[in-house]
């Protein structure tokens, strides 16, 4: 079975104008929410991306090229944005939306002779508040190849392979923030039915990466420590040279410090 790499809503009722109170009538005229029209079957399948801009596995791309993805459906673009990381850090300076594509604008020109991972973690939803099924990634490079490091491996929760399982890949240590949450990091992947996890297009690293995996219980996208099943390895991995592979690793997942020992 291939891993899956890469970066949930209510319905609404229209009744017959005549059997709606006066008060009710102002408010659907005067409360109602802009955005897309309502009504219809509740919305359960999730979106996807269908394109991007540059395409993944693209080299020589222009350093003064712009960001573009593009959704199978209208997007809640606030939760697209937050979700939306790029490594290295480059700033991007402005977000421009026409229908479902997103292009973000750098504010600088792209690093040179660099691979760029573009990713959209589950946090990214639609207009009806349904996520992608899984993070989403793509890569492309400014110099003459994309990188072709990998990291595989496997998470596994009592001894049992665990579907559905959030991995991120982060270059150097990672830890909590003052309130429990650690930060999604530039690779991300979620665990198919049979535990596994990939990650491809690793850029070469001088240290090493840490690895992360956890079920996200309450779909939020970060791993808050103190609350959901989870673990960190730290220091874990070293891809210090183009195409460097590392596999075999396996992630056994541990309950919170509330419901058992860390």
């Amino acid at each position: 079975m291939t891993p899956r790499t890469f970066p949930r809503a209510g319905t609404l009722r229209i009744l017959a104008a005549a059997a709606l109170p006066a008060a009710a009538l102002v408010c659907v005229s005067g409360c109602a929410k802009t955005g897309m029209p309502g009504g219809g079957p509740r919305d359960t399948e999730p979106p996807t991306v269908v394109s991007t801009a540059p395409a993944d596995g693209e080299a020589g791309t222009s350093r003064e090229s712009v960001i573009s993805v593009a959704f199978s459906e209208e997007m809640d673009r606030t939760s697209v944005e937050r979700a939306l990381s790029v490594d290295p850090d480059v700033a991007l300076g402005r977000f421009d939306w026409e229908g479902p594509r997103l292009t973000a604008q750098p504010e600088t020109l792209l690093p040179d002779s660099t691979t760029i991972v573009v990713s959209i973690g589950e946090g990214a939803r639609d207009y009806h508040g349904v996520a992608l099924s899984e993070p989403f990634s793509f890569a492309f490079s400014t110099g003459p190849s994309v990188a072709a490091g990998t990291i595989t491996g496997v998470v596994t929760l009592g001894g049992s392979v665990t579907p559905d399982a959030t991995v991120w890949a982060c270059p150097g240590p990672v830890a909590a923030d003052s309130a429990g949450l650690v930060s999604p990091c530039e690779y991300q992947a979620v665990t198919g039915p049979d535990g596994n996890f990939a990650f491809r297009n690793v850029r070469t690293y001088d240290s090493r990466y840490s690895l992360v995996a956890f079920l996200d219980a309450d779909g939020d996208g970060a791993f808050d420590s103190g609350r959901e099943t989870g673990w960190i390895a730290s220091y874990r991995v070293l891809i210090d040279a183009p195409g460097d592979s590392t596999g075999g690793i396996v992630l056994e997942l541990v309950p919170p410090p509330s419901e058992g020992s860390p």
